[in-house]
């Protein structure tokens, strides 16, 4: 009974099909801006939880965190904001840059997992795509 009350709940695992077929979308909680070299700055805002609250009485935490993107980071970000799927995306990118595609898929599905490894992203699978996973 204990170990269900305590176990970490696990995130559901993308196949690598899921994930080209899939759209990432941006957490609703930050916002973003192109700055002066048109490069994104995101600003990521303090989580407002007891134990947070408490330790920025004793010690300084911001209430924003700002992270800015080089230009590639941009680039994606921005084909994220025009709901993209994944798929588009590594081909936008092998073009852009002359990459074959192989090289734009590892390259984009690291930088992907990464920004969604720090909540910056999720990733919106078709419906479709769960059914036949389901059954």
């Amino acid at each position: 009974m204990f170990e269900r009350l305590f176990r970490r709940r696990t995130q559901p695992r993308l196949t690598k099909e899921d994930l080209l077929a899939s759209r990432p979308v941006l957490n609703q909680a930050i916002t973003w801006s192109l700055n002066a070299e048109n490069e994104i700055q995101i600003e990521i805002p303090r989580r407002e939880v007891w134990w947070v609250n408490l330790l920025s009485k004793i010690i300084y935490t911001p209430k924003k965190r700002v992270i800015a993107l080089d230009e590639v980071g941009s680039g994606v970000w921005q084909m994220i904001d025009k709901r993209m799927t994944v798929q588009a995306m590594i081909g936008q990118l092998a073009r852009q840059y002359k990459l074959n595609r192989r090289e734009a898929e590892a390259a984009l599905i690291a930088y992907l997992r990464t920004l969604a490894k720090k909540n910056l992203v999720g990733f919106e699978v078709p419906r479709s795509r769960l059914a036949r996973r389901r059954s």
